[in-house]
């Protein structure tokens, strides 16, 4: 069975590049981390360190390790803030992350007395961190009933078409289905489920959607509406600022109102009271969530 201790020396000796700075963060002499090091080694049958004249170099091995002893070490904080209830991860795909969350995670880390730590990311990636215990927390745009989890719907949030003031829709109200077949969408980010929203909403029509520029993310779309090389359909909170001042009209679809349900997860515990669960029961008070999965 592998030390957990030892990772945690190696961890720290490759975080700080030498063995001496390792010791000091970890709390141990310098010996000790050695004799950390050596069993460590011993245990996986592979040179972790050189320790040459330039000082502690990751071998080969020691990188293809490193991700493994990041996560044993993280795992293990989080495991052990779980009942100090002091700190918590929590993960948000990039437009949760960016437009929704920062208002909601003062009030609550201030309510419930946690630390959080933030990660944003693309909604597949913070899914897998979720179950792969990398965060406790996550706020998705969809969620694909995984077995061993709580989910409830956070919010539902209305999506728009985004165009340039000058474009020939910018001064509708609303935007029949129909037209979209007519139009190039810029793509944003992968994974976010709109695309699937959108076949589902327009069944058969769907089929003449076209998709352009894939630009990988909500900001670098908007920008690129602005700058008139085409449209494309984001949240509303997305474009709240931009439409307020001028810069972009979103307007909602006619015929086929859109609408996306966006999620917090969380591991099913049995303890209740766990920090994961009262801060994710924090935020879904703070959106008026119901509850769609246990």
């Amino acid at each position: 069975m592998i030390d957990l201790a030892c990772v945690a020396s190696f961890f720290a000796v490759a975080e700080t590049g030498g063995f001496r700075a390792a010791a000091q963060r970890v709390g141990l002499s310098q010996p000790a981390v050695t004799q950390h090091i050596r069993k460590l080694e011993r245990w996986l049958r592979a040179e972790l360190i050189d320790r040459g004249n330039a000082g502690s170099v990751l071998t080969p091995q020691g990188r293809a390790f490193l991700p493994y002893a990041e996560i044993l070490v993280r795992t293990s904080e989080r495991a052990q803030a779980m009942f100090e209830k002091k700190n918590i991860v929590v993960g948000a795909s990039s437009n949760i992350g960016i437009y929704l969350l920062p208002k909601h995670l003062k009030a609550c880390s201030e309510a419930l007395g946690l630390e959080l730590d933030i990660v944003i990311g693309a909604n597949p990636d913070i899914a897998d961190r979720l179950q792969n215990l990398a965060i406790d927390v996550a706020c998705i745009e969809w969620w694909d009933e995984r077995p061993g989890f709580v989910a409830q719907c956070w919010k539902q949030e209305r999506l728009v078409v985004i165009v340039p003031p000058g474009h020939p829709w910018a001064d509708r109200e609303s935007i029949p289905a129909a037209l979209l077949q007519n139009a190039t969408l810029l793509g944003g980010e992968a994974g976010t489920g709109t695309g699937r929203l959108l076949r589902q909403c327009l069944g058969e029509r769907a089929a003449g959607l076209r998709t352009g520029m894939q630009l990988g993310s909500t900001e670098a779309v908007k920008r690129a509406v602005e700058a008139g090389l085409g449209i494309s359909i984001v949240m509303a909170s997305a474009v709240a600022d931009e439409q307020s001042h001028g810069r972009l009209r979103a307007i909602p679809l006619a015929d086929a109102p859109l609408e996306k349900s966006l999620y917090i997860a969380w591991r099913d515990h049995p303890l209740h009271e766990n920090p994961a669960a009262r801060f994710a029961r924090c935020l879904l008070d703070s959106g008026a969530g119901r509850r769609v999965r246990q």
